[in-house]
């Protein structure tokens, strides 16, 4: 999840971001090259149509048809790019894609938002790519749209791992305050007022940065603003999916950060109680709420611990 002060797109040849310079990427630190080899890996760009507007995805690896499918669900304002330098390291394994939601990221705009019309995007993107048996990564306020896709098309999806999820919360779910639509004269006047809400304490500065970047279009009227559209504010936090989830038995891990500002362990211990197939949870440590922003080898490492066996959870 970002702030009202973040979130836009990326500088490639032909976007409308192109020309822009990006600072050189994978200096001298063991962390800065692996990062830097996964930004490097080329994401092929797929789109497809879902109820009038256009949604898409990036992909790696998905010309090796025999692969099962893994599929990165972004939170809140934020996009796809946000796993450019996670999804390339299970390319080897499988078929990879990293959807943005409409009103967010790359994909268009609609008049309106759901997180079940999100599921729905998250399921017709699947079947666009010609996914079975797929595993859904979904982070923060992605998970419950993809758990409702899950719940709608069990054939194709068999699991979903969740990152630090508040999913049953207490509180009423419509009380996020509307942002007005920014704009700023410059990419730079832009990009200088990226922040990370919450905003962690220890964000790695290149993964940071490049989120950033590729969070910022240039307007019609020829200034900078964010992609996300204001609008989700408004309508897609209006949905009480509480207890439709409670108590599906759905295939499901949780991976905690171990500083967490979103998931306490009142709200772990409410999402093991209300998903009685969830396995047991693992934690990354020395990580808030972003864990692919200040922890993403540890994250990798657990999402490589869960995959490398079958599902451990059974119904309690």
């Amino acid at each position: 999840m970002i702030a009202s002060e973040v979130s836009v797109a990326r500088v490639e040849e032909g976007h409308e971001n192109a020309g822009l310079a990006v600072p050189a990427l994978g200096a001298g630190t063991p962390l800065s090259r692996w990062l830097a080899a996964g930004w490097r890996c080329d994401a092929e760009v797929r789109a497809v149509e879902v109820e009038g507007a256009t949604v898409r995805y990036r992909g790696w690896g998905l010309s090796e048809a025999g692969k099962p499918g893994l599929v990165f669900v972004h939170g809140f304002l934020a996009h796809a790019r946000w796993w450019d330098h996670i999804a390339p390291h299970f390319a080897d394994r499988y078929r990879v894609i990293a959807p943005d939601f409409t009103g967010m990221g790359d994909s268009d705009r609609r008049a309106a938002y759901s997180r079940r019309q999100y599921a729905r995007e998250l399921v017709a993107a699947l079947r666009d790519a010609g996914m079975q048996d797929a595993i859904l990564v979904a982070h923060s306020f992605g998970t419950v749209s993809a758990l409702v896709a899950a719940s709608i098309d069990p054939e194709r999806v068999r699991r979903v791992i969740v990152i630090d999820a508040h999913v049953f919360r207490a509180e009423d779910e419509g009380n996020v305050p509307m942002q007005p639509e920014k704009s700023y004269p410059s990419f730079d006047a832009a990009r200088a007022r990226y922040r990370l809400a919450p905003p962690g304490a220890w964000p790695d500065p290149e993964i940071e940065d490049y989120i950033a970047r590729h969070s910022i279009r240039r307007m019609a009227d020829g200034r900078w603003g964010w992609k996300f559209d204001p609008e989700t504010f408004r309508s897609v936090h209006r949905e009480r999916l509480r207890n439709e989830l409670k108590g599906l038995p759905l295939a499901v891990d949780f991976i905690h950060a171990g500083n967490s500002e979103v998931v306490d362990a009142a709200s772990l211990a409410a999402f093991r109680l209300h998903m009685p197939a969830c396995g047991t949870p693992v934690t990354v440590p020395l990580s808030h709420h972003h864990v692919m922003i200040e922890q993403p080898v540890g994250l990798v490492a657990a999402l490589n611990g869960l995959l490398a066996q079958p599902h451990q959870g059974e119904a309690r």
